[in-house]
């Protein structure tokens, strides 16, 4: 267990060196490789044979897909029907929010990308209206954390990919997580929206008006069940998933919305390309340390570790979630899922949890990380928009956050929150 720890700290070093997170994998497992004697070739080996699968093409069809749908402004649709349903309330502009994070996540799955939209569109709406910029982050960058929970999700693929556990049953998983932290944020929102005395003006609610805004984005609202039905019902693959979702992407923004046209097409592409070769290269790189890990019997050490020495699926659970929290605050969740999914699926049999429910619960607790300095992706994205420093928005997070963390606790003692849904089409 030395050498494992030794990894991480010489992992550690470089990100706190300023490396990018992928550079700072490859240098580490290279590192390791040579003072192991492990052929250097392995470098080469691993890395291509990390992403060469058929089903993470479905990666990059839906980042296209996503491209397209905000190219052809469903966004606009989306939070005009959040704020004809839940604008009239107490906390206005945030709980709209909340509710267009998980309307937008139903259709890409990135949380990235829903804090680029999301919040490019509500940040500047929501100070102009006399909320504080920092609360405004706050909000988008926790909601943002919705995106990759609610089907179809980017993240229950990876997952999928590394443990072999049924994307589709993964997906409909992480349906009733993602609606009780929606849920629970907009609680949170509603009383951070009282503590802090704001007095904004409310949408009225009217039922023309809610009428009128889900028969506008009717459209767009339709997508995620299409996709995620066709994947349940065993219709389509995840990979044919992404390019029904780009074909119907297509469809909405040429017939539909009217807002895409055909010179669009090349910077949606090369746009989508720049995102999924990001995303592929820290795959790729967490493949080479995966494969050192596993070389020095990782896997076997933690489930030694929890069997034997924490006793108790409960405590093990916690022990795992607690390491993996703290290992997001420094490491992107896309390389959290490739280093510890096969461990954490093993663990969970081991321990005699339902692969369904420790596989979702797991991949919430490594989504955390996206949203916690010093390297939160989506909370950096929410920072950036508003032209916020990144220290200023961690106390004003903290609600949201311990809404996530309330839900992933209940979750571990009621598993029939993700494992219900699934139940009914496994059954």
């Amino acid at each position: 267990m030395l050498g494992v720890g030794l990894v991480f700290l010489v992992l550690l070093l470089f990100i706190f060196l300023g490396f990018p997170i992928f550079m700072s994998v490859v240098i580490t497992a290279v590192v390791f490789i040579v003072a192991m004697g492990i052929p250097f070739s392995l470098v080469i080996i691993k890395m291509f044979g990390s992403v060469n699968s058929f089903a993470l093409m479905a990666i990059p069809f839906f980042i296209v897909a996503g491209n397209i749908m905000m190219q052809s402004r469903i966004t606009d649709k989306l939070v005009n029907f959040a704020d004809a349903l839940v604008g009239s309330f107490r906390g206005g502009l945030g709980h709209v929010n909340i509710l267009a994070s998980m309307l937008f996540g139903g259709i890409q799955g990135s949380g990235a990308a829903d804090a680029a939209a999301i919040g490019g569109m509500l940040i500047p709406a929501m100070e102009k209206q006399g909320y504080d910029k920092d609360y405004a982050v706050a909000v988008t960058a926790g909601s943002a954390m919705l995106s990759p929970i609610i089907p179809p999700s980017i993240a229950m693929i990876l997952y999928s990919y590394y443990t072999g556990a049924p994307v589709g049953l993964l997906f409909l998983g992480g349906i009733l997580p993602g609606i009780l932290i929606g849920a629970g944020q907009m609680a949170a929102n509603f009383f951070m929206y009282k503590h802090r005395k704001y007095d904004i003006p409310l949408t009225p609610f009217t039922c023309s008006g809610l009428v009128r805004a889900f028969y506008h984005s009717f459209w767009a609202l339709i997508m995620p069940f299409i996709i995620l039905c066709g994947i349940v019902f065993g219709f389509v693959t995840p990979t044919e998933s992404g390019v029904l979702a780009i074909v119907y992407g297509l469809f909405y923004g040429f017939f539909i919305s009217g807002r895409l046209r055909m010179a669009q097409l090349p910077g949606i592409l090369l746009d989508s390309a720049i995102t999924t070769s990001v995303v592929m290269m820290t795959i790729s790189a967490a493949g080479v340390l995966s494969n050192v890990l596993v070389r020095m019997r990782f896997q076997n050490e933690v489930l030694a570790l929890a069997m034997e020495v924490i006793q108790g699926p409960i405590a093990a659970t916690l022990f795992i979630m607690a390491v993996l929290l703290v290992l997001g605050c420094f490491l992107d969740p896309t390389v959290l899922i490739a280093m510890f999914g096969p461990t954490i699926f093993a663990l969970g049999n081991a321990l005699g949890f339902d692969p369904i429910h420790y596989g979702v619960l797991m991949v919430v607790v490594m989504q955390v990380g996206a949203i916690t300095p010093p390297v939160g992706t989506f909370l950096f994205i929410a920072c950036g928009v508003a032209g916020l420093p990144l220290e200023k928005s961690v106390k004003p997070l903290m609600p949201f956050l311990l809404v996530i963390i309330a839900v992933i606790l209940l979750a571990i003692f009621v598993p029939e929150i993700i494992t219900l849904i699934p139940g009914w089409f496994s059954a």
